[in-house]
């Protein structure tokens, strides 16, 4: 697996686990919506340019990994 895809990677699991922030801070009796909304803003952020790295593999790349 080449770097880019590794830390295309740990983009992913980092917007995973902010979503899984947003997502406890969205349970609380008394949620700051404020902060849940900029938290999935980041998260949406994230998983766009997580799409856009993976739009760019050749098939040729996927095959050897």
């Amino acid at each position: 697996m080449k770097f880019a895809d590794q830390m295309a990677i740990k983009l992913l699991a980092h917007a995973v686990n902010q979503l899984g922030t947003a997502t406890t801070e969205a349970l609380c009796a008394t949620p700051d919506r404020r902060m849940v909304r900029l938290m999935v803003e980041r998260v949406k952020g994230d998983l766009d340019s997580f799409l856009e790295h993976y739009d760019e593999i050749e098939p040729a790349d996927e095959k050897q990994g």
